[in-house]
């Protein structure tokens, strides 16, 4: 069925190269395209791990762990509420607020950066927070852990394991 098809693509494209509609240049460049082979799924795959990160990244390669929409959510959550907060606690609070908001921009792009340093200030504001008392440490690590733990569960999206070659 593909041999057909191509062969019709090729005839519509020699068609409107006699009509007109195409330059000779365009017909050469739309012929050697649609006699290229289709690209397996590996091939598209290893290409979405290796190209850099774009806005729609994961949108397209539709992967996104399910539990990662949770870290997700929690994350933009807490910036809304850092905002919030600002009236109360002060401007200082809202540089946590723009650096929470990188970090979930550069989650929700995979990037792993953004998921090393996430980990790292989970960590350091509930012991910043435990310096204020061991209730008020222990509730900061618990609403943390709404973005924690999803993030270690996705691991393998922001790390994926190597594939074999298949070079048997």
């Amino acid at each position: 069925m593909d041999i057909a098809s191509n062969a019709s693509s090729e005839q519509e494209l020699l068609q409107l190269r006699n009509e007109g509609k195409i330059t000779e240049t365009e017909y050469q460049e739309l012929l050697a395209a649609v006699k290229k082979p289709p690209a397996s799924d590996q091939d598209l795959q290893d290409r979405s791990h290796s190209c850099s990160a774009s806005p729609l990244r994961m949108l397209e390669r539709g992967n996104i762990p399910p539990v990662l929409w949770i870290g997700l959510v929690s994350l933009a959550l807490m910036v809304v509420g850092k905002v919030l907060g600002a009236f109360q606690v002060g401007p200082f609070i809202l540089v946590d607020a723009a650096l929470s908001a990188a970090l979930l921009v550069g989650l929700y792009l995979g990037h792993k950066w953004a998921y090393v340093a996430t980990i790292l200030l989970v960590a350091l504001s509930a012991i910043g927070a435990g310096s204020k008392g061991i209730g008020y440490g222990l509730a900061v690590l618990l609403v943390n852990c709404l973005v924690l733990v999803p993030m270690v569960l996705s691991r393998d999206y922001f790390f994926p394991k190597p594939t074999p070659s298949g070079g048997d």
